[in-house]
């Protein structure tokens, strides 16, 4: 049974899948030559949203490398594609704020970029989806997706180096190897005066090396770039175990899931209670 009618902008069309228990992620699916269509998002916590002292995250790996975990640094950054970030200092409660996740070629350091404001037209960010204080629901079309940022072959697992992006209004912020390091932390922003032109690499693929399967982690951390406070895992905060929740982007899916943890964050809006993503090709 669906957990709930979605929004009547849209038609309507699930599949519904495991609501609890890990969920098995499938292997890696073709390239995505077509980002059409939109995405769901509903996030739930144990207390009304506190989107001052709280930094809530939707986090999806698009390439194939693994789970997006709460301390990113034990994985490199490498299963971090994209990242929408709400509160805390970040993204507002009209919009979420957007980072592109890629790897420097030159330096092999990882690295984070704001991708700037949402569109609005292709965005809606609801803070208290169905008068619930304590969910929002988040509707993005997926070609938002698209490599805003003209990155050549950005996921990490590439054969072909990545390279510095084309110059945007957001400036380049690295991401660090400190295990206090998580995958926003506020770092000293360095606007780039004249940016490096981004190289054709030879034998570049003319569709972008996204999987048709993406594997998404809800977290929340503490406000401006504090540490991780809870994630969907068991492990919460330090979870390493969880499999993501994996959406096939070709088709009419649901996939939700209800935490089960080992421990709670101390602050109950930190808590996470439920997820869910829906796809609509």
């Amino acid at each position: 049974m669906l957990r709930r009618a979605a929004s009547a902008a849209f038609t309507l069309a699930f599949v519904l899948v495991a609501a609890c228990g890990h969920q098995v992620t499938p292997s890696p699916s073709a390239f995505n030559n077509d980002l059409s269509g939109h995405m769901q998002v509903k996030f739930q916590v144990n207390a009304p949203l506190d989107f001052t002292n709280v930094t809530y995250v939707i986090a999806v790996d698009m390439c194939g490398t693994g789970v997006p975990y709460p301390q990113a640094f034990l994985t490199s950054y490498n299963s971090y594609t994209f990242a929408f970030l709400v509160g805390g200092g970040f993204g507002s409660t009209a919009l979420p704020e957007l980072l592109e996740y890629y790897i420097n070629g030159t330096g092999g350091n990882f690295i984070k970029v704001p991708v700037g404001n949402l569109n609005p037209s292709t965005t809606q960010f609801i803070p208290a989806y169905a008068g619930n204080s304590n969910e929002f629901e988040f509707t993005f079309i997926r070609s938002d997706l698209n490599n805003p940022l003209g990155i050549p072959l950005p996921c990490p697992n590439s054969t072909i180096a990545t390279a510095t992006p084309t110059a945007t209004a957001s400036p380049t912020v690295s991401a660090g190897s400190s295990p206090t390091a998580v995958p926003f932390a506020a770092a000293t922003a360095t606007p780039t005066a004249s940016p490096t032109p981004v190289p054709t690499p030879t034998g570049l693929a003319t569709a972008f090396p996204y999987l048709t399967t993406w594997t998404f982690n809800l977290m929340t951390f503490a406000a401006g770039g504090g540490p991780p406070l809870d994630s969907l895992g068991q492990g919460g905060p330090t979870d390493q175990t969880f499999s993501g929740l994996v959406v096939d982007t070709t088709a009419f899916t649901e996939q939700n899931y209800y935490p089960q943890p080992l421990a709670t964050p101390q602050n109950p809006a930190a808590d996470i209670t439920y997820g869910e993503i829906d796809n609509y090709p």
